[in-house]
């Protein structure tokens, strides 16, 4: 899918887009010199009313839409402070209290490159930042509270992956097809029944019932009669044949797709189970680590952990690795059996000259 981003007056085409996490790549990559906070996605609506893409499911919404157009927006967050603003603070910080020491030592009035008086949010800033080093327990709880707010997250994740997993209903979409596939296409109707309905049938047993009665000329007329019902029941055999042959080609392509659809039923198991089992078990992971985080006599420091992108790209990561595992080992199959095709009729040959060699001798 293809997607016109636009961030104020910049535009950029955005080439196949298939998940969500996809997208806000791509656009920091194309908007990475002008883009400098974080940021949210949305289009307009017929009513040009704002709609935000802020997940997968608002993406899927639009996923068939071509030249789709979005819009990207900076979040601005008054209570976050850049690098520049930190610097500026610390400067500030600095000729403030040069200032003071000037002024405390009579020369203050003298100075003409005395800085100016700071506003009391800045100096109260400025003093947080100041106290910050000198207070280690107040930086070890706030990195303690965003390893917990991280491991909650991650933990979410797992919960929702895992529930994805549990009502997957590829399993019953499957056995639907297979039952559909069990259900008889073809009536067939018994020979007798379809004689009976024949025509020519009514005419014979009116002649015959009435036989005493006939003429010659009636009487040429149900011999003509009979042998043209012999006609029509060997034709009428002919046909059944026919449709029985059918029959049983389409009865061996129903087994043939039953079978596939079998095979798809346990490797979606197999699937599923592998996935339940890796994300069970992270999460038991994650949920003992929140403990030792939550403990605050513990050194969560120590304790390793990865967020949810990171999560979500590790098992990406092993998803594809998995996978070309699984294609090397089928291609190598695969050009085992074209070697031991290739040696069998070479072998053959051997055996057959060998066998020609004995008989010259014997003769």
């Amino acid at each position: 899918m293809n997607i016109i981003a636009k961030y104020k007056e910049f535009e950029k085409t955005l080439e196949n887009v298939v998940t969500y996490k996809d997208l806000r790549k791509q656009i920091r990559q194309s908007f990475k010199f002008i883009l400098k906070n974080n940021f949210t996605i949305y289009y307009l609506d017929e009513d040009n009313d704002k709609i935000t893409i802020s997940n997968q499911e608002d993406l899927d919404v639009v996923q068939n839409t071509e030249n789709f157009e979005i819009m990207v927006e900076e979040i601005d967050d008054a209570s976050e402070l850049t690098d520049d603003s930190f610097q500026k603070l610390d400067k500030s910080v600095k000729e403030t209290v040069n200032y003071f020491r000037k002024l405390s030592n009579g020369h203050g009035n003298n100075d003409s490159n005395s800085p100016k008086i700071i506003q009391k949010q800045e100096m109260e800033q400025a003093k947080e930042i100041v106290e910050k080093p000198n207070n280690p327990q107040e930086i070890l709880d706030q990195k303690r509270q965003k390893a917990i707010k991280e491991i909650t997250a991650t933990i979410e994740h797992l919960r929702a992956e895992i529930l994805k997993v549990e009502n997957d209903d590829t399993e019953k979409r499957l056995n639907e097809k297979i039952e559909k596939l069990q259900k008889p296409q073809v009536n067939p109707s018994s020979l007798g029944k379809e004689l009976i309905e024949l025509p020519i049938i009514q005419q014979i047993e009116q002649a015959e019932n009435n036989i005493i009665n006939l003429n010659k000329v009636e009487r040429e007329e149900l011999k003509r009669n009979y042998q043209n019902l012999l006609k029509q029941i060997q034709l009428m055999i002919q046909n059944r044949q026919k449709n029985q042959v059918n029959q049983i080609a389409q009865t061996k392509d129903v087994i043939k797709t039953e079978q596939k659809l079998k095979q798809l039923i346990v490797k979606t198991n197999q699937k599923n189970q592998k996935l339940l089992k890796q994300y069970k078990g992270l999460l038991s992971q994650y949920q003992k680590k929140l403990k030792e985080v939550e403990n605050k006599k513990a050194n969560f420091e120590k304790v390793e952990y990865m967020t949810k992108d990171q999560l979500e790209d590790f098992l990406d990561k092993q998803m594809k690795e998995e996978l070309k595992a699984k294609k090397e080992k089928q291609e190598a199959l695969k050009q085992k059996e074209q070697i031991i095709n290739i040696d069998n009729p070479k072998k053959e040959q051997e055996n057959q000259n060998l066998s020609d060699n004995i008989q010259d001798d014997l003769e």
